[in-house]
């Protein structure tokens, strides 16, 4: 058992459904559970309701059916890294950060600290005083993640937040999350189009159908452990890439899991 396996519960979305106004149906009986401070990254086709569900766990959506827990019986500080860095183009980087600690109330020379701190953490103190057009795309998004932990939230959600980004520069944001993920515990769900991106940082995969959404199939990643080059390099790696593209087929054509 992995240590986000032996962890608390931390939510669970039981047979969860929701219909668009026109009646289309974005999601129908999604069911999972994460725990504690587990990485867990959902995959499937576009328009299976991935980024619906992530909206649905933020409480922007309201199910029509079924229910999501939270132990403790409220929702915790969360963080949300959408698609696009969505950062204010007129304010710095420093004052993006800012914003949710301005919306809690606190004075910018209160916040200071915290900061400089969230900055230096995604290596951004350098680039504290520019604003969004003068930085490339991963330090836009570097911005977008220091902004949602800025607070310290037990849960982030992350919606294919590195997926206009090069490979190289992909790869590295994976790192730089994972370690910050390691020092300071939040769960995370990750939604991705990556099959080998899915692999590399998660616990779990959950691989969705097509449309209307539902967990098809599930994928745990074993060893959890230490990532880098070695990690991509090795041949249980590659071996579970390919687990999950199969998954990903079978959930895709709606063939009914394997069982062991």
């Amino acid at each position: 058992m992995n240590t986000a396996e032996a962890s608390p519960l931390l939510l669970s979305l039981r047979e969860v459904g929701l219909r668009y106004p026109n009646g289309g149906v974005a999601l129908d009986r999604l069911s999972f559970e994460l725990r504690e401070g587990e990485f867990l990254s959902v995959l499937g086709p576009s328009g299976c309701g991935k980024s619906t569900a992530l909206r649905l766990i933020a409480g922007l959506e309201r199910p029509g059916a079924g229910t999501v827990v939270w132990a403790g019986g409220s929702m915790p500080e969360l963080g949300f890294v959408f698609q696009e860095p969505t950062l204010m183009p007129w304010a710095s980087v420093a004052d993006n950060v800012f914003l949710p600690l301005r919306l809690q109330g606190r004075t910018r020379a209160s916040a200071a600290a915290t900061i400089t701190a969230a900055l230096e953490r995604v290596g951004l103190t350098d680039a504290a005083l520019a604003y969004p057009h003068e930085l490339s795309g991963g330090m836009k998004m570097r911005a977008s993640i220091a902004r949602a932990l800025v607070l310290r939230p037990r849960l982030l959600l992350m919606d294919e937040p590195f997926g206009a980004l090069d490979e190289l520069t992909r790869q590295k944001l994976n790192d730089d999350l994972l370690s910050i993920q390691a020092e300071q515990g939040f769960a995370v769900v990750f939604v991705t189009h990556s099959v080998y991106e899915s692999v590399y940082l998660a616990d779990r995969v959950l691989l969705m159908g097509r449309s209307p959404g539902r967990i098809h199939e599930e994928v745990r990643i074993d060893p959890r452990g230490p990532r880098g080059e070695a990690f991509r390099a090795a041949a249980h790696y590659g071996d579970q890439c390919v687990a999950v593209s199969r998954a990903l087929r079978r959930a895709v054509d709606g063939v009914a899991a394997r069982t062991a």
